[in-house]
């Protein structure tokens, strides 16, 4: 188990150091800020290579995965869709996996893609965040999650990316990159709620949206859960979407990092335009924890959780006061810290699919 843990808390070490370096050494021409790409690379690189070389018995679904492999590879598509349901984005991984060799193809290339696209997104506000921090909140409680929700990790990745395109007001290719990410995880359609945030004539995302977060998210669980559910038939969904109930307590741990970002919001929305958006996906998450229960599953978080990965960075970078910065610095570092041991690590759950973690040629 000590093996296992250097492995892990290595590698969220190692690309955050690298992550300090890329950021560092950044160039900048015509406004324009470039990680130093060595740096980058070597940063990306070291979580892919733990999480696609790992053996099929770490992590959620490993095995799961590895016969629905088999499956498509042995049969022809419209046999395979016959009896079973993948979006056809990652059918077509598994086949690609197939032409390279064998599956651990495949856990290679999807952990490929999650991670650059959630790369790309970061470095997206490269000049106006602290990168290291932002790679270390992201390796420390994210990144070990989709060690097994492969299909759903890069579906995250690709809406990670997308949000700059709500950002920049071109609704088209949001849209378009959403669709992308269905065909790898249907859930993704989710993320169509953000083109609900409006802005007012000067940029600025109107405080409006809070009163729609706050309505649209449970209406649209609510519709899901009444007009969608009743048809679904696969095995698959269906054990996604036993309701529980209306309210889900869980949301009050989330509680204190709103106080600490409605702290900051004005001051910051003046300083950085973009904080505001990303505040309203971490409401939009918090809103979201609450009424999870009404749908019954609460992976729907998984495509706002991303924003915390901006908000500390944005209040590290801009703000001038050392005493705010260090402490900020040290509340990040140990929510990650206590986030990481307990969600996936320690008595978690996902803990007994972690360890030990093995390479995928040792059995």
């Amino acid at each position: 188990m000590v093996y296992s843990y250097v492995i892990y808390f290595g590698v969220v070490l190692l690309s955050t150091f690298f992550a300090f370096l890329a950021q560092y050494f950044a160039k900048t021409n015509d406004l324009k800020t470039t990680p130093n790409p060595f740096f980058y690379w070597i940063s990306l690189l070291s979580l892919v290579l733990v999480m696609g070389l790992r053996s099929m018995s770490v992590g959620v679904d490993g095995t799961n995965y590895y016969y629905n492999y088999l499956k498509a590879n042995s049969m022809d598509l419209f046999t395979y869709y016959q009896n079973h349901i993948t979006e056809p984005g990652f059918y077509l991984l598994y086949k690609l996996s197939f032409l390279l060799g064998n599956h651990q193809w495949l856990f290679v290339i999807a952990a490929f893609i999650t991670v650059l696209f959630f790369y790309k997104a970061i470095c997206y506000q490269i000049d106006k965040i602290s990168f290291p921090l932002a790679i270390f909140i992201f390796a420390s409680t994210q990144y070990f999650y989709y060690f097994g929700i492969m299909r759903m990790g890069i579906a995250v990745a690709i809406i990670a990316y997308a949000y700059k395109y709500i950002l920049e007001g071109n609704n088209k290719k949001y849209i378009l990159w959403v669709i992308v990410a269905t065909t790898f995880h249907y859930s993704a359609l989710f993320a169509l709620v953000v083109l609900f945030f409006n802005k007012n004539k000067n940029g600025f995302f109107k405080k409006e949206n809070i009163l729609k977060i706050a309505v649209i998210i449970p209406l649209g669980f609510l519709a899901v859960r009444f007009i969608i559910f009743p048809f679904l038939t696969a095995d698959r969904y269906a054990g996604y979407v036993e309701s529980s109930g209306v309210f889900d307590i869980g949301f009050i741990t989330t509680l204190p990092l709103l106080v600490i970002f409605s702290f900051f919001y004005n001051r910051l929305t003046i300083a950085h335009p973009h904080f505001q958006f990303y505040y309203f996906l971490f409401l939009a998450k918090v809103v979201t924890e609450l009424f999870s229960p009404i749908i019954g599953t609460g992976r729907m978080v998984w495509y706002l959780n991303f924003s915390i990965c901006f908000l500390f960075p944005i209040i590290l970078k801009i703000n001038n006061d050392k005493k705010i910065k260090v402490l900020i610095l040290i509340i990040a570092i140990l929510y990650s810290a206590f986030y990481s041991y307990n969600a996936y690590f320690g008595d978690s759950w996902r803990g007994q699919n972690m360890f030990p973690y093995k390479l995928f040629y040792i059995t």
